[in-house]
């Protein structure tokens, strides 16, 4: 299993130490920055939760790479893994993955009948096009994960590139190949998609608040925070793999570069999305209504 310090993102093998005596564990201290590498092992789901919904990115590094079951996802136990038991995980992966995407579907889809549920008639149209929205919303959420990773996937590499043009860096990557790119890219491209897909689950938050104010607002403030945490995830990511890749621990985090590489794959996977969304509902003919959460300019849909 692979793990990462929470604080300055560092791998490392193990979360704590467990002794005989009942309860009594020890957190591993990071040989990177000197902090304990996962504080947030000791405390419940609820209270990372309510860290991830402050915007916090350690908390979000926890949920990703440290805590079951997002980080069991495509992970590899051991380097020695066999070809068949590694592509047996990467399948039971993706699989779990679909999962997640069906579900934050399913959101999407109540919160469409939701915005739209005067405009049902007496021939049940409405309610067969549920099926169509949830269909679209499900390749939808697909697509946006898709086209961020692989925004982020060419970021990485143009980075790396630019990186390896300095001959010292080059040397200690030639050096010490295994330790400057020591994890599968699977692994990379799962915590992208659970980046993009697990922030959409607090769509749920928005579901049981129309049930006091069925409007529009909501369902925009509703997008935007979950917008804002898909940021914050994918960020956390694209940062960890930056750090580790092409050794950018001496980087500023409030460097404006770094934080434009950090941003850009979501935008692409949103325009993705939203172009899918589009496309779709011309093909069947439907050029009033979003797909999922209603967010409209004119008559292009962005959410």
């Amino acid at each position: 299993m692979r793990y990462v310090c929470t604080s300055c993102t560092s791998p490392t093998s193990s979360l704590y130490k467990v002794y005989s005596t009942p309860g009594s564990i020890q957190l591993t201290t990071c040989k990177g920055c000197g902090n304990d590498v996962d504080p947030y092992i000791e405390r419940e789901w609820l209270l990372v939760v309510m860290d991830c919904v402050l915007h916090r990115p350690d908390a979000f590094r926890h949920a990703l790479y440290n805590r079951e079951p997002f980080a069991t996802i495509c992970a590899q136990d051991t380097q020695q893994q066999s070809r068949n038991a590694e592509n047996h995980n990467r399948f039971d992966g993706l699989q779990q993955l679909l999962h997640y995407s069906f579900i934050v579907a399913l959101f999407r889809t109540y919160l469409w009948h939701a915005a739209t549920t005067g405009e049902e008639d007496v021939t049940g149209q409405h309610s067969a096009k549920l099926l169509v929205v949830l269909f679209q919303s499900l390749i939808g959420e697909n697509i946006m994960a898709i086209a961020t990773i692989l925004s982020a996937s060419i970021i990485v590499k143009m980075s790396m590139k630019r990186q390896n043009s300095d001959s010292s860096m080059s040397d200690s990557c030639k050096m010490k190949k295994t330790e400057c790119n020591d994890a599968p890219s699977s692994f990379f491209y799962s915590r992208l998609y659970l980046a993009v897909t697990i922030p959409s689950f607090f769509h749920l938050v928005t579901i049981f608040a129309i049930i006091w104010e069925n409007s529009a607002t909501v369902c925009l403030l509703g997008a935007l925070f979950v917008l804002s945490l898909q940021r914050i995830g994918v960020a956390t990511v694209v940062d960890e793999r930056l750090r580790r890749e092409i050794k950018t621990k001496t980087v500023s985090i409030q460097d404006v570069s770094l934080r434009l590489k950090q941003s850009v794959p979501l935008v692409v996977g949103i325009a993705a999305r939203a172009l899918w969304s589009h496309i779709s509902n011309k093909i069947i003919g439907n050029d009033s209504d979003c797909i999922g959460v209603p967010i409209q300019l004119g008559s292009f849909c962005i959410s």
